[in-house]
């Protein structure tokens, strides 16, 4: 699914963050999304992800035979720089909550959350209590919660914000790998991650 994003605009307290933005986010690729703070990484993602509608333009979600349609948050899992995942349950509890949101049955979605934990090397893990796990490890949860809810665009919000460089390079590898399966736009400063992207859209300011 190709991402167009077309004049968008938003204006906070009289400070025009994005204006007149124009991008293309390809399909089954990682696209970087880089700029300094304050720049509007964010506040594009949550658009793109149609949390929240933009105060000019337009984001449009295109299928292969070019049809477009509006963001809908239900073709779209979100992997924050926290993480974001439940501290007290373990690994598949974590994973299956993707997996059962498009309310598949709970065999095939057990079966698609392990299939996602060893797509990200953690099938070893899956009976741990997330709140023993690195950041990394936590960092990896989320994205097998992504994949196995089979949702077309995965959005990241600075996925490595809290890692080391070891685990950059781990989440940077993973995230070239699921892009066969969707469309992945992460928000980001930083240089792994951009190394690694098939592409790079700049906002304004980024040097």
């Amino acid at each position: 699914m190709q991402v167009i994003v077309e004049g968008v605009g938003f204006s906070y307290r009289n400070r025009q963050v994005l204006d007149q933005f124009d991008a293309r986010f390809e399909s089954n690729r990682v696209t970087a999304l880089v700029g300094p703070s304050g720049s509007g990484k964010s506040t594009l993602l949550a658009a793109i992800a149609g949390y929240t509608r933009p105060q000019a333009g337009h984001v449009w979600f295109a299928d292969p035979d070019g049809q477009r349609k509006r963001p809908s948050v239900e073709q779209v899992t979100w992997i924050a720089q926290d993480a974001n995942v439940l501290a007290a349950r373990t690994a598949l509890d974590n994973v299956l909550v993707g997996a059962l949101s498009d309310g598949s049955p709970f065999s095939a979605a057990s079966e698609r959350a392990l299939t996602a934990l060893r797509d990200v090397g953690l099938a070893h893990l899956m009976n741990e209590r997330c709140r023993t796990m690195s950041g990394g490890e936590k960092q990896r949860v989320a994205i097998a919660r992504s994949l196995a809810s089979d949702r077309p665009l995965i959005v990241a919000d600075e996925p490595s914000a809290s890692l080391d460089e070891s685990s950059t390079r781990s989440i940077a590898r993973l995230l070239s790998t699921i892009a066969g399966r969707a469309t992945v736009i992460v928000a980001t400063h930083d240089p792994v991650i951009v190394e690694a992207a098939s592409a790079v859209v700049r906002l304004r300011g980024d040097l």
